[in-house]
């Protein structure tokens, strides 16, 4: 009987005790670069949505010097690379590598990166997208990257420093034509040729040492034209891009995506407008808003961008 009596006791003791049970605090949720998944270069390729405003990180390893970039096919993805995962430092931006938008069509390029762990955030800014996902590895070509150099290797990627020009101080050249420069190929050219009234497109040569007829051409941003003797080449978009109703070069998958491209939406620092007829009011995707398919246009050309 004495026994039961200990042992109940002892029981309403362990019960009825109003102490709370003591272990380990819980771990804090990590976020941001702190949260970011690792991968190795060599599988850094996946699909995955993003809804619009979620931010994705993502960190990677690089194990050896070479050039990367990035592969992204979805459009309006705002990405931030990072050197180093430090909270309190990224807005600062002292760890920051890169940032760029995406226009779903083009790589772009981290140029040569360094072995260590970097950490990338992707910032969807556009709706709900699903997306494919690569990192690119080019293997290092050293040489000399200037095409008007003697000895320019159009494989190089990485440029040795090493690039050889054309003497064109030679007695042969200064006797016969006076000061001479270099012309927009890196060919010997009289320096007097420039803004002479001749468009030196290469239709005029002169002789070198060995008695060859080298074509001079000065056609070329570099010498203004030849001073404008030669009529301007206006540039074009690069490839995957096209101009707006405005001339600025935006990307063409913009181009009924859905979203109405009237100015509300900036690439490179240009309001992008395709609401106009050339695009049939950006695909559609402005019909319907009420709003004017044509700029305003101001005294002494200004546009009125304003909506």
């Amino acid at each position: 009987m004495k026994k039961f009596t200990i042992l109940m006791s002892m029981f309403l003791m362990v019960t009825c005790s109003d102490d709370p049970v003591v272990g380990p605090p819980p771990e804090p949720e990590l976020v941001g670069c702190e949260a970011a998944e690792l991968y190795n270069w060599e599988s850094l390729s996946f699909s995955t949505t993003l809804g619009q405003d979620e931010e994705m990180w993502i960190s990677f390893e690089v194990e050896e010097l070479a050039i990367y970039s990035v592969d992204l096919d979805a459009t309006g993805f705002e990405c931030n690379i990072y050197d180093q995962c430090d909270p309190d430092n990224l807005a600062v931006g002292d760890s920051l590598l890169r940032s760029f938008v995406t226009t779903g069509l083009d790589e772009v390029e981290m140029g040569a990166v360094t072995p260590g762990i970097y950490y990338l955030s992707m910032l969807n800014t556009r709706n709900r997208a699903d997306f494919n996902f690569t990192i690119n590895i080019t293997d290092i070509v050293l040489g000399c990257m200037d095409d008007n150099a003697i000895n320019y290797n159009p494989d190089a990627n990485i440029d040795s420093g090493l690039c050889e020009f054309n003497d064109c101080n030679t007695e042969w050249y200064t006797s016969n034509y006076g000061d001479m420069i270099m012309d927009c190929d890196g060919n010997c050219s009289p320096a007097n040729w420039v803004g002479d009234g001749y468009c030196d497109d290469g239709y005029w040569g002169i002789y070198d040492e060995d008695g060859n007829v080298i074509p001079v051409v000065l056609m070329c941003e570099e010498f203004n034209w030849d001073e404008g003797d030669c009529e301007e080449i206006t540039g074009e978009c690069p490839v995957g891009q096209i101009e707006d109703c405005n001339g600025n070069c935006a990307p063409e998958s913009w181009l009924g995506d859905t979203f109405c491209d009237d100015g509300t939406y900036e690439f490179e620092g240009n309001q992008i407008f395709f609401n106009c007829e050339e695009f049939e009011n950006d695909g559609g995707d402005c019909d319907g808003l009420d709003r004017t398919s044509q700029q305003r246009v101001l005294p002494n050309g200004r546009i009125l961008i304003a909506q």
